[in-house]
């Protein structure tokens, strides 16, 4: 259920249509895909940056569970104060597949593994 979330959100917010109303879901492309392993990019509506993207995911409890470890980084370099959207990168695809809503759902991170994640907006960036 994760993986076909996860790739059916991917694959539902290619075009700009979901930023006509502002925010930054749309623009992501799939780059491949398996069971385990997720890699999509985002580009940035406005200024065009990239941003790569991967989801590992691994099961157990007789496959009934997932834990899902995931990373955003931008392509460009000097992409450090970016309002947190390497993160928003991330939870916008959590959120918009229905995953945060999902019994048993966590998520542990930080400020130091995701740069202004406790002062991102996700609903712009």
């Amino acid at each position: 259920m994760v993986y076909e979330s996860l790739v059916s959100q991917i694959k539902k917010w290619t075009t700009m249509d979901g930023c006509t109303m502002g925010g930054q879901r749309c623009l992501y492309k799939l780059q491949s895909a398996s069971v385990h392993f997720i890699a999509a990019k985002h580009t940035t509506p406005f200024k065009r940056y990239v941003d790569d993207i991967n989801f590992r995911l691994v099961s157990y409890h007789f496959f009934t569970c997932c834990h899902v470890s995931a990373m955003s980084i931008s392509e460009t370099w000097y992409a450090i104060k970016d309002h947190g959207t390497n993160y928003c990168n991330l939870y916008n695809l959590m959120e918009g597949s229905g995953l945060t809503d999902a019994r048993g759902y966590k998520e542990v991170t930080s400020d130091f593994l995701c740069t202004q994640r406790s002062s991102a907006n996700c609903t712009i960036y």
